[in-house]
């Protein structure tokens, strides 16, 4: 008898010594001792209430005994909470934890096997965030929506939200009966109830993530488009009320973009219905790729007499990185944050794939400049990786960067370049059938990427993943007599290639790494244009050209514009790639012009001549390499003194002034997608920087039209315009742009005016800008992007602002993926060049930023930029002034 009271008693120690362990409060991940095999939720959702009543049933597997079981919930208030166990049942008490942690506790261990977690719970509808639930209104009408990603659902649900965390979801809203209900599935029953509600069960959903449940309730107006994919699955797009008619273009090209991704992936549609709907006005985010309920900012819809070309590429771009989501992120889902690249990183390099396929004539594959953006912020000491090891809450709204979006497309489009389409394409279907309805992490890419290539492509790929910045490739050509496999006497290439990391002049950065790096080759000999890729996997290494007939007579070192690398020619070696241009096509010139600004960002050559070098683009036949050569010409403003400006504007005028005279304000019927970009790039510049009086005074006129009947103006034109017009604004033209905004509608014509207001130069205008954030009548979110990029004749103004309105601004503004708008504002002063700046900076923000999530990285980011912008202009400021000084 006492043996076995003894070994009762051994056996409940230990059973309470596994439970403790398991108590414990998690850091960071949830436990996995329990998880949720499936959901079930009921609530009460009426547009223009700001709470709301909810109750979930989450059934559990627990795979040892527990007496807490840990969730995430986030402004949420719990009346109770209770198990349901085989035969009985358990009352719990919840208690918040930190970092939007639930405890939900028994005072005796819960067993191993099945249970359900019951809890009824009050929560928020917030009007100022647009994640989680939110309310917005337009017109006379309340709505609705949600969105998730990457840690909101805990607003909604107290939920295991992570994206590990893959189960079916069946959600029923209760909503007024005379309001319309939408979520990831098709309605399959509709009871109406006490009250003047209505009940809405939605069918169970296929395995999803917390983070990609989604609902809408309101009076929205439907359009129905064709059936979609090889099931000829239903589709709609879902309008805030009287809108319908702009959703036209968007439901026209809908089957077209998933026909393109089904063909791509192999496989069809993966879910029962398409609906895409449209959010009033977000924030932090244009669009979300909820399965099955896809959502978008306002810019997807368009008033027929206000859409242009420009317009639809930009929608149709949107409506495809979502679409593909669908099975690169829904179907198959990213374990965790780290990974999210798989996710955002595929879908941006997707859909400019297929778009390019099916609309050439918009040229997406030369667009250099988002490139360029992306490799400077790269370049950075103080940037992140792509898979960057997620160590605290704040990390995760991070990753949701450019290098994770813009690094990422390029990789893989390195990547597919060096493999072959054909060859990538097999291996993407292999990793979607392997994981289809689950989740997936990086490795299993590449296993299935190593699979089909017969290659270890995952440990090249890696390379780019899990260090910071990208290589400068140093390439010599030489003509040996020579050459293993050649006839004596011939003459032919050799390449030398040595690589280190690329940092700008000035960066503390370690040029000490190495990348397993796809360089791809082409050239021209008297045998034709040739073609060859070496993955180069050392920091030194040499190859013959294979196949070469004789010395090259040009030479380009990142053959199909794909390399995420820099490239260093010595001046011979220069000289083939500039007696190659004529056989480029138009993304490898745009590559080409794109590596000289890179090199001037490093500071290597002679900033006069790469100046020179780049101006001489201005006289191309290629409206493209017009535009960048623009682009990269506005950017000197940052080194206009006032005593060198008139040089500037001669400058512009000589490079530009005469071919944005003959472009004018207006296009043409029959003009090109790249002359109305051009138009926008370079009439603006000559028209501001440039001092055309007769840009600027047609501008002042074309404006006022504008703002008096709202049609005068092509609707690509419009901020252009404005922003021309304002740049020599007085105060009565500054209100005129603030009356107009706030009586104006419609969000985008919104947008287009206050885009305009950062273009006033009076300091006086300035600070009345900057004031309307703090009260007036215009929403303070749509004025939060007029902080960042301030340009030079406003960075003080803006700086001081910031100082003086901190604590005001980081209450006022709403958080985005879990970081506080107040994180955001040591980037407001990123554009300064000086040390006291930087000194400035870091004693304000340092004791601010360690309280904010995501706060310490920005503001390292920033401060590192400054010091960058310091030893440019004392690198190469000399030589720009000597270039202007010569205008």
């Amino acid at each position: 008898m006492n043996r076995f009271a003894n070994a009762i008693a051994i056996a409940c120690l230990g059973a309470c010594v596994t439970c403790a362990a398991q108590d414990a409060e998690p850091t960071l991940r949830l436990p996995t001792v329990a998880r949720p095999i499936r959901y079930s939720a009921d609530l009460r959702m009426i547009p223009g209430v700001d709470s709301f009543k909810g109750s979930i049933r989450i059934e559990l597997e627990i795979s040892k005994p527990v007496r807490t079981v840990w969730l995430h919930a986030k402004s949420l208030h719990i009346d109770g909470a209770t198990f349901h166990l085989e035969g009985r049942d358990l009352q719990a008490r919840a208690a918040p934890g930190a970092n939007d942690l639930l405890a939900i506790a028994t005072e005796r261990p819960l067993p191993k096997g099945h249970a359900a977690l019951e809890i009824a719970y009050t929560g928020e509808i917030s009007r100022t965030l647009t994640d989680g639930a939110f309310a917005q209104h337009q017109g006379d009408d309340w709505y609705i929506f949600t969105k998730f990603e990457p840690i909101t659902a805990r607003r909604v649900f107290p939920c295991f939200d992570e994206p590990s965390f893959k189960v079916p979801w069946q959600l029923t809203l209760r909503v007024p009966k005379d309001l319309k209900a939408f979520s990831n599935t098709a309605v399959v029953a509709e009871h109406p109830g006490p009250g003047g509600m209505k009940a809405v069960s939605f069918a169970e959903t296929k395995p999803l993530p917390s983070y990609l449940v989604a609902f809408a309730v309101g009076p929205f107006d439907v359009v129905e488009t064709a059936a979609v994919g090889r099931n000829r699955r239903p589709s709609r797009i879902v309008v805030p009320r009287g809108r319908a008619a702009e959703a036209a273009y968007a439901a026209s090209v809908t089957p077209k973009l998933i026909d393109m991704l089904e063909d791509y992936f192999g496989a069809p549609y993966p879910y029962e219905k398409l609906d895409q709907i449209v959010v009033p006005l977000t924030t932090a985010w244009g669009a979300m790729e909820n399965a099955g309920l896809i959502a978008y900012g306002d810019f997807l819809l368009s008033p027929k007499e206000q859409d242009s070309e420009l317009r639809r590429r930009v929608r149709v771009g949107a409506m495809e990185h979502e679409m593909s989501h669908q099975w690169f992120g829904d179907l198959v889902t990213t374990a965790w944050w780290n990974d999210i690249w798989l996710n955002e990183a595929f879908a941006s390099w997707l859909s400019t794939k297929l778009l390019n396929e099916w609309k050439p004539e918009w040229n997406l594959k030369a667009d250099a400049a988002r490139s360029l953006s992306v490799m400077r912020a790269d370049s950075l000491a103080t940037a992140r990786k792509i898979r960057q090891p997620i160590e605290a809450p704040g990390d995760i709204g991070n990753a949701f960067d450019g290098i994770t979006y813009g690094k990422g497309e390029a990789v893989i489009g390195m990547f597919e370049n060096y493999m072959g389409a054909d060859m990538f394409r097999r291996g993407i279907r292999l990793y979607l059938e392997r994981h289809a309805w689950g989740n997936a992490t990086s490795a299993d890419l590449f296993a299935a990427l190593d699979s089909v290539s017969g290659q270890q492509i995952g440990a090249a790929f890696s390379t780019f993943l899990d260090q910071v910045g990208f290589p400068v490739v140093k390439v010599k050509l030489d003509c040996l007599e020579t050459i293993s496999g050649q006839p004596p006497g011939r003459r032919a290439g050799f390449v030398q290639v040595e690589q280190q990391r690329f940092l700008p002049v000035g960066s503390p950065g370690d040029p000490h790494a190495t990348w397993q790096t796809p360089v791809c080759i082409s050239w021209g000999d008297e045998g034709g244009t040739r073609r060859q890729c070496k993955l180069l996997a050392k920091p030194n290494d040499s190859f013959g050209l294979e196949g070469a007939q004789a010395c090259p007579t040009w030479f380009f070192a990142d053959s199909g514009a794909a390399g995420y690398y820099a490239i260093s020619y010595d001046e011979a070696n220069r000289e083939l790639v500039r007696a190659g241009l004529p056989h480029l096509k138009p993304e490898e010139s745009a590559a080409a012009l794109r590596n000289v600004q890179l090199m001037f960002w490093a500071g290597n050559g002679d900033a006069g001549q790469e100046l020179a070098y780049v101006s001489s683009f201005s006289r191309s036949s290629d409206p493209g390499l017009v535009r960048q050569s623009a682009v990269t010409i506005d950017g000197l403003s940052d080194f206009v003194t006032p005593r060198i400006e008139p040089n500037y504007a001669r400058l512009i005028s000589s490079l530009y002034g005469a071919r944005a005279r003959e472009l004018g304000w207006r296009p043409r019927p029959d003009e090109s997608q790249e002359i109305r970009l051009l138009r926008m790039e370079i009439v603006p510049l000559a028209a501001t920087y440039g001092e055309d009086r007769e840009l600027r005074s047609q501008a002042v006129s074309l404006a006022r039209e504008w703002l008096k009947s709202r049609q005068s103006l092509e609707p690509d034109l419009v901020e252009p315009v404005l922003s021309a017009a304002a740049w020599g604004g007085d105060r009565a033209f500054f209100d005129l742009l603030v009356n107009q905004i706030e009586q104006d509608k419609v969000q985008r014509e919104r947008s287009w005016m206050i885009g305009a207001l950062e273009s006033f130069r009076d300091p006086a205008i300035t600070r009345a800008r900057l004031d309307l954030i703090l009260g007036g009548g215009i929403d303070p979110r749509e004025l939060q992007r007029t902080l960042f990029g301030a340009p030079p004749y406003a960075r003080e103004i803006v700086w001081q602002f910031v100082q003086r309105n901190f604590d005001r601004l980081n209450s006022l503004l709403p958080s985005a993926r879990g970081v506080p708008f107040g994180a955001l504002l040591p980037l407001t002063a990123s554009g300064f060049c000086d040390a006291a700046r930087r000194e400035q900076l870091e004693h304000f923000f340092e004791p601010r930023m360690s309280a904010l999530p995501g706060g310490a990285l920005n503001l390292a980011n920033a401060s590192e930029r400054i010091r960058l912008c310091g030893a440019r202009a004392e690198a190469v400021g000399p030589a720009i002034a000597g270039f202007l000084a010569k205008q």
